[in-house]
């Protein structure tokens, strides 16, 4: 349908970690580090802008907001952005309305009506070991965005996913989709609604995804470059089953199944799982990793990607190379693609539209039915073409490295 760019202008790595779309208007969120070198010191900076476009593709306004990792629009025209230093609201024009920190980086959050559900995380190293930290809190959306004034629960390990179950709150440690770290670590915590820790489910690999099937968890781990285990944990924290898989990325619950997108070895994987059994029902194979997959009315979005760098004149730069697939969601066939466009790094749907986020600037709104209409037809679609070169920065804060993948 059209393509949306936000932060052109920039010069570090960037990726739109974090699209929406709400009453057909458009939300991207475009995330970079920067580099400073002050005295001797080298420092990171996690920046980023955030845009909104009408659904015919103008822009309607744009604002920096820091590196945002999720977004969730209010119905009265406001926005939350959770970005990495925590929630930020803007208006319906663009105007900045209010900031609410979190004492580490926000990984991920949940928005049950006025509730607020949100994971931070970080560590740190000193003389070779790790500590890590982390906190689930509980707030409010308020007039005036949100405010983290509920209870906080305090963790000894990094977390980074949050569901709300009916009973319980699933945490999930370990480092999420998207990034990696040192070490190897995983969790699944049940917390009461009162902020209390039920029980712990330890996984030995970081949990990548979590979401919910009835009121249960899925949660996905991720260990090296294609191992990985799939549980259904209940709210009581009894695991009804546990099953090797592989390194998971992004999990979807939908239409009596699960959906598991990742890393298999050598190439990009997407399985449909019984719920019931965990027994795979059929797999799909992608030429690079399955980063993140959204389920629409019996068919399957699937956004694959990889960064590859090169060394240019003495610099090394990093390209960003995938595409976008549907498939059917019952048998796992491929419908159509649009390639090209990019490492998928988010997707967001409203009825047939799909927003898609890419590890670039670029983000691109999506027909759905068209695709997989025409792919079906055509036997595949190839789009625009785009290969973007993107300086890469050194991670480096303090002796942390805390990198996209």
């Amino acid at each position: 349908m059209w393509k949306g760019t936000v932060c052109g202008d920039v010069q570090y790595q960037k990726s739109i970690e974090a699209v929406a779309v709400n009453d057909g208007r458009v939300y991207a969120g475009c995330s970079y580090r920067q580099l400073a070198n002050s005295s001797g010191m080298i420092g990171i900076y996690y920046l980023g802008r955030l845009a909104a476009y009408s659904s015919n593709g103008t822009r309607l306004w744009e604002n920096d907001s820091g590196y945002v990792m999720g977004l969730y629009p209010l119905p009265d025209g406001r926005i939350i952005a959770g970005t990495v230093g925590g929630f930020v609201t803007f208006d319906g024009n663009g105007r900045f309305v209010s900031r609410n920190l979190t004492a580490n980086k926000l990984y991920d959050f949940q928005i049950e009506g006025s509730n607020v559900y949100a994971v931070d995380g970080d560590f740190f190293t000193d003389n070779g070991s790790v500590t890590y930290v982390g906190h689930l809190y509980r707030g409010e959306v308020t007039d005036d965005g949100v405010v983290l004034k509920g209870w906080v629960l305090n963790f000894t390990s990094l977390v980074s996913r949050v569901r709300v179950g009916r009973r319980i709150i699933y945490v999930g440690a370990g480092f999420p989709s998207g990034y990696v770290g040192p070490g190897q670590f995983g969790y699944v915590y049940g917390v009461l609604p009162n902020g209390t820790l039920s029980w712990t489910v330890k996984t030995g690999q970081w949990v990548r995804d979590m979401e919910l099937f009835e009121n249960d968890v899925i949660a996905g781990t991720g260990e090296g470059t294609s191992e990985g285990y799939l549980y259904r944990i209940d709210p009581s924290g009894e695991v009804i089953w546990k099953k090797e898989l592989f390194y998971t990325e992004d999990i979807e619950t939908a239409d009596g199944r699960i959906y598991v997108g990742g890393m298999g070895k050598g190439h990009g994987v997407l399985a449909a799982v019984d719920p019931k059994t965990g027994s795979v029902l059929w797999n799909q194979s992608f030429p690079s990793r399955v980063k993140v997959v959204r389920y629409v009315n019996g068919t399957l979005l699937v956004g694959i990607g990889r960064f590859e760098s090169r060394q240019q004149n003495g610099t090394t730069v990093v390209y960003t190379q995938g595409s976008l697939y549907a498939l059917d969601a019952k048998t796992g066939g491929i419908l159509g693609v649009v390639k090209d466009i990019g490492y998928v790094r988010s997707i967001a749907v409203e009825g047939n539209v799909a927003v898609v986020g890419t590890a670039s600037s670029n983000f691109y709104v999506i027909d759905i039915q068209k695709l997989a209409r025409e792919g079906a037809e055509k036997k595949g679609i190839c789009g625009p073409a785009i290969v973007i070169g993107l300086a890469m920065i050194p991670l480096l804060l303090r002796g942390r490295r805390w990198t996209l993948r």
